[in-house]
């Protein structure tokens, strides 16, 4: 059932674009790996990586329509296998300028906030869980369903309203009530030099891991003194409804969040440059001490980020998501070679560090969930990208 009704959205989806495909532009990207990693009781080989096809019209400088196809990505994170699928529209959106608004609708994502790893601002898809693949292009990638109207106020300056409807359960051709659906807006501005963002958004259904129901207030600040720097704060307050039917935590100081982050760019001898990112998710009223206890969420997380591009087309990257109270980390190396245009040769190795309760483990141990775990300690990739 599954399959039939996502072969039917893609050819619904395709279907106008290929009609018009004079026009439209078409972009492949590909990452392809040999992967090798440590499991529960012995070692893996396999191919991994993912694929996507992107059409994106080119009829008129007012509208922007584009439609993203994911082929078989592998999720090689801790993340539940169940929801790692093969084949997925990732995008299916139309962008339209019309008189005094934009407006968005379809598949797409929003950004709201600063943070690429950890955005307490981003209270639309929740860019909060530390257990992620730091191999990937763009590491918070989540996209949904959406209605989305911005209004341009002048330089710097706009409001956006957005309603998102319950996602459609495939599995069961079932949709969730009216009460699960999202609705809210932000507006952003600078202020003394300062980008100034505050918004709204209530919550009727989660869309990620680690994400919170219920009224969703936010605030981000971003500015420069030389590094680029951002602080957001975000609370979630869910309804007696949601307590009652979805176990929703009615405690809202446990999800007041803080998160802050430094970046800078260096060029370094002309034409080699040196990027330094630092990011902090901060939960003041969770735990500050270690528990013995499989996904607890803790007080503080840490993305430290490194990356040294050449002159000669060549890039290495250190990155790691840092659990410090219960002395645990995830560390990824990579290392890139631009060879022809669009084409690299890549290499990660994966580190985890921290006992088989912490947030990251070189051996799960007893606390091994095959519904959760894939890697346990190491892994190492080697393949290419190729965009064309």
């Amino acid at each position: 059932m599954k399959k039939n009704t996502t072969l039917l959205l893609l050819i619904f989806m395709i279907l106008p674009l290929i009609t018009g495909g004079a026009e439209s532009q078409v972009l492949s990207e590909m990452e392809l790996y040999n992967t090798i990693y440590r499991g529960e009781d012995e070692w893996y080989y396999l191919g991994s990586g993912n694929a996507a096809l992107t059409f994106r019209s080119a009829r008129d400088p007012h509208v922007i329509g584009q439609t993203e196809i994911e082929f078989y990505p592998l999720d090689m994170t801790n993340a539940p296998v169940s929801s790692v699928p093969t084949l997925q529209v990732k995008k299916a959106y139309v962008k339209t300028r019309l008189p005094g608004f934009k407006l968005t609708l379809g598949k797409t994502r929003l950004a709201w906030g600063e943070g690429v790893v950890f955005n307490a601002a981003d209270v639309v898809f929740g860019s909060l869980n530390p257990v992620l693949d730091l191999t990937q292009t763009e590491l918070r990638s989540d996209t949904a369903w959406l209605t989305a109207v911005n209004v341009p106020l002048g330089n710097f300056a706009f409001l956006e309203g957005v309603v998102l409807p319950p996602a459609l359960d495939y599995e069961r051709g079932e949709v969730s009530s009216l009460t699960s659906s999202s609705i809210g807006g932000r507006a952003y501005f600078l202020a003394g030099g300062i980008k100034v963002e505050g918004g709204y958004l209530y919550k009727g259904e989660t869309k990620v891991q680690a994400d919170a129901l219920g009224h969703r207030p936010y605030i981000s600040l971003q500015g420069n003194f030389g590094p680029d720097w951002y602080l957001s704060s975000s609370l979630a307050i869910p309804t007696d409804e949601q307590k009652q039917s979805q176990n929703a935590s009615g405690d809202w100081e446990k999800s007041w969040i803080f998160s802050f982050g430094l970046f800078h760019m260096q060029e370094i001898n002309r034409n080699n440059t040196l990027n330094l990112r630092l990011e902090t998710l901060w939960f003041p009223y969770q735990n500050w001490e270690k528990k013995e206890l499989r996904d607890t969420i803790y007080g503080v997380y840490l993305y430290p980020e490194i990356t040294w591009t050449t002159a000669s087309s060549t890039f290495y990257s250190l990155q790691s998501v840092i659990s410090p109270l219960d002395a645990s980390a995830m560390i990824t190396g990579g290392a890139g070679w631009n060879i022809y245009q669009g084409f690299f040769l890549l290499g990660y190795c994966t580190f985890l560090a921290g006992d088989e309760t912490s947030t990251f483990s070189w051996d799960r141990g007893e606390a091994w969930d095959p519904l959760q775990d894939r890697v346990n300690g190491f892994s190492l990739m080697t393949g290419i990208r190729y965009n064309y």
